[in-house]
C-alpha cells in the first residue's frame, strides 16, 4: 500500500508596504484602535477612516502582515521633522511572535534615511501574546536597534462617599482652573517639565508641538476636557503693577467614559518640584473627579520617572499593565 503525503504547507505571506495592500487596511486600522482602547488609551473615532486614507496617499508609512492562519498585523510610522511616531500591533498566539518581530524588522530596514529618533508603541491580542512579546524585547537581543521603555497604566478607585483629602499648597502659591488658560501658557509649563527627563520628546520635539499637542486635547481630540478636574497652580509675585500670577504647574484630566477619566497630562516647572506641588494638583483632581461623579482615574507613567511613579503609587494607584516603547536615536556624529 502507498503511502499518502502529507500536503506541502503553504508560505505565510511576506510583508507588504500598506499603500500596495490589496486587503481590508481598514479592519486592520479599526483592530489597532480597538487594543490602544483596551489599553487605556485613547484616539479620535474618525482615526481608522482618516489614518487609511493617509496610509493609501502615502503620507504615513505602513507595512501590513497580511492575515495568514491565526496570525495577522500592522505598522505604521507617521515622520515629522525627522522624528518617527509609530504604532505596531500583532494579533495572533505567542508561538508565532517571529512574524511580529518581523514587522519590526520591516519598519527599521525601510524606515527614511536622515531619521534622528523613532519612538513605537507595541501592542497585541490576546493580553497573553502582548505579555510574551514584552518579555522577548525586554531581554537584550541583537534582533533590533531599538531600546525598550517601559510604562506603567496605573488606576486609582474612586469612591464618591469618601473623596480624597486636600493638600494644601505653599505660601504664596494658589489653584486656577487649567482649562481656561489656554494651550500657549500651558505648553510653556508642559515642555521644559520634561526636558532631560525619561519622556523628553515622547510626543513633542519643540515647545511648539507641545502647544499644538495640547491644543488639540483641550479641543476634545482624546476626550472631553473635565473643567473641576483639571487645574493649575500660580505663584502670586507682588510687581510694581500690582500681583502678577506666575504659572507653575497644572493637571490636565479627560473623559474616557462617564465612569473613568485620564489623567492625560500632569507637569512641575523643575524650579518648583519638592514643595508639595505636584502632590497637591494631583489631590485636587481626584477631588474633582469625585465631584463629578467618576469612579476611576487612569494614567500613563514611565518606569524610569521614578518620582512620578513612587507619587502615584502613595497616592493610591495600582499598576494594571505594562506597556513598551520601542526607541531608537541616531548615533551622535563626533
Amino acid at each position: 500500500m502507498g503511502t499518502t503525503e502529507a500536503p506541502p504547507s503553504v508560505p505565510a505571506p511576506s510583508i507588504v508596504p500598506a499603500r500596495e495592500y490589496r486587503g481590508d487596511l481598514l479592519e486592520l486600522l479599526v483592530e489597532m484602535r480597538r487594543a490602544l482602547k483596551a489599553r487605556g488609551e485613547s484616539l479620535p473615532p474618525s482615526w481608522p477612516e482618516d489614518s487609511e486614507g493617509e496610509l493609501r496617499a502615502g503620507r504615513m508609512l505602513g507595512w501590513v502582515l497580511p492575515p495568514h492562519g491565526e496570525h495577522r498585523g500592522l505598522a505604521i510610522l507617521a515622520v515629522r521633522n525627522h522624528r518617527g511616531f509609530g504604532q505596531v500591533h500583532f494579533s495572533g498566539p505567542a508561538e508565532e511572535l517571529d512574524a511580529a518581530m518581523g514587522l519590526l524588522q520591516a519598519l527599521d530596514r525601510e524606515r527614511p534615511q536622515g531619521m534622528r529618533r523613532v519612538d513605537l508603541a507595541i501592542s497585541a491580542d490576546p493580553s497573553a501574546t502582548e505579555e510574551a512579546w514584552g518579555a522577548r524585547l525586554d531581554r537584550a537581543t541583537q534582533e533590533l536597534p531599538f531600546g525598550v521603555v517601559r510604562r506603567r497604566l496605573m488606576v486609582k478607585k474612586l469612591d464618591p462617599a469618601r473623596p480624597p483629602p486636600g493638600e494644601p499648597l505653599p505660601e504664596s502659591f494658589r489653584f486656577v482652573p487649567a482649562l481656561a488658560l489656554g494651550a500657549p501658557l500651558l505648553a510653556a509649563v508642559d515642555f521644559p517639565a520634561f526636558v532631560g527627563g525619561p519622556d523628553e520628546g515622547m510626543v513633542a520635539e519643540s515647545p511648539e508641538d507641545n502647544e499644538r499637542l495640547l491644543r488639540g486635547l483641550l479641543e476634545g481630540d482624546l476626550g472631553a476636557p473635565l473643567r473641576e478636574a483639571s487645574v493649575a497652580v500660580v505663584l502670586e509675585e507682588e510687581t510694581e503693577a500690582g500681583t502678577r500670577g506666575h504659572l507653575v504647574g497644572f493637571s490636565l484630566c479627560l473623559e474616557e467614559n462617564p465612569h473613568s477619566s485620564l489623567l492625560a497630562d500632569i507637569a512641575v516647572l523643575p524650579g518648583y518640584r519638592g514643595k508639595g506641588i505636584g502632590k497637591a494638583i494631583l489631590a485636587r483632581s481626584m477631588r474633582g473627579l469625585v465631584a463629578l461623579g467618576f469612579t476611576e482615574s487612569r494614567l500613563w507613567v514611565t518606569e524610569a520617572n521614578t518620582a512620578a511613579l513612587k507619587l502615584y503609587e502613595r497616592e493610591g494607584f495600582q499598576t494594571e499593565r505594562v506597556g513598551r516603547i520601542l526607541r531608537w536615536i541616531a548615533p551622535s556624529k563626533t
